[in-house]
Formats: C-alpha cells, sequence, structure tokens
C-alpha cells in the first residue's frame, strides 16, 4: 500500500480557469522582461524605462481583464493575494518613472523596480498552488479569444 496519495485531475469545469490564470501569468511574465531590459547593463545602452514600465502598465490592464476568469473557491487566497500583487505593482510604478526621471543612482532604480517586480511573484505562488492541488491538463484543447 502506497502512502503517497495522487492528487485529483482538475475538474472539467476549472480548466478554463486554469488557462486564463496562465494566461495572467504570461502576459506579467512579459511585461516585467520588458521592464528588467531597460536596466542599463554593461556598455549597452538599454530602452528607455519609461518603455519597461508602460510595457508592466499594459501588461497590468490585461491580466485586470482575465482575472475573474479564474477565480475559484479553491484558490481564492491566492487569487486574493494576485490581484492585490496587481495593485501594489501598479502603485509602484509612478516611483520607477520618478526616480528614473530624477537620479542617474542605479541602486535606487533597482529598489524602485524590485517594488513593482515583487508582488508579481505572487503568480508563482498561486501556480504552485493549482499544481499542489489538482493534476494539470497539459495540452489547451479549446482557446478562447484574448479579453477586449
Amino acid at each position: 500500500m502506497s502512502l503517497l496519495r495522487r492528487k485529483p485531475d482538475l475538474p472539467p469545469d476549472h480548466h478554463e480557469a486554469w488557462w486564463a490564470f496562465l494566461d495572467c501569468a504570461e502576459v506579467i511574465e512579459g511585461g516585467r522582461r520588458v521592464l528588467l531590459g531597460t536596466l542599463p547593463t554593461g556598455r549597452v545602452e538599454p530602452a528607455p524605462i519609461g518603455v519597461g514600465t508602460e510595457a508592466v502598465r499594459r501588461a497590468l490592464a490585461d491580466a485586470r481583464d482575465w482575472m475573474p476568469r479564474w477565480h475559484l473557491d479553491d484558490l481564492d487566497a491566492d487569487w486574493q493575494a494576485c490581484a492585490a500583487g496587481l495593485d501594489e505593482a501598479a502603485a509602484g510604478l509612478e516611483e520607477v518613472d520618478r526616480v528614473a526621471a530624477s537620479t542617474g543612482e542605479l541602486e535606487e532604480l533597482l529598489e524602485a523596480v524590485q517594488d513593482v517586480i515583487e508582488p508579481l511573484d505572487r503568480f508563482a505562488d498561486a501556480e504552485r498552488a493549482f499544481r499542489r492541488t489538482w493534476r494539470l491538463p497539459r495540452e489547451r484543447t479549446d482557446r478562447p479569444e484574448e479579453p477586449r
């Protein structure tokens, strides 16, 4: 007799929520990458920081559109944490723009960027909650259109 129990499959009525969650996480990660790519490194002149903050703003707006589609009672605390993370990240964007415009101090800019990036880590926590709770489908059989 095995002491390990197999996780249940994600219920079919939760599949859309899983795919909506992945859409949120993907768009958030894309915005993060653009913002981090605008930070000065080495000898290459990066894009202006405003390009990165605007990418994150668009990513946050897209994620907000998908959030209601993955709100499950089973993962409500994780959903609430992600929703709060979106708000915290959005609030930090003005500071990133202000710091970038007012100082050349990389350390100060990195701190402001971290205040935007860190709250978005909650999406990784939510993904772990999905994976801890259910066996997830590997392929998407229906691909709904993106929200407008």
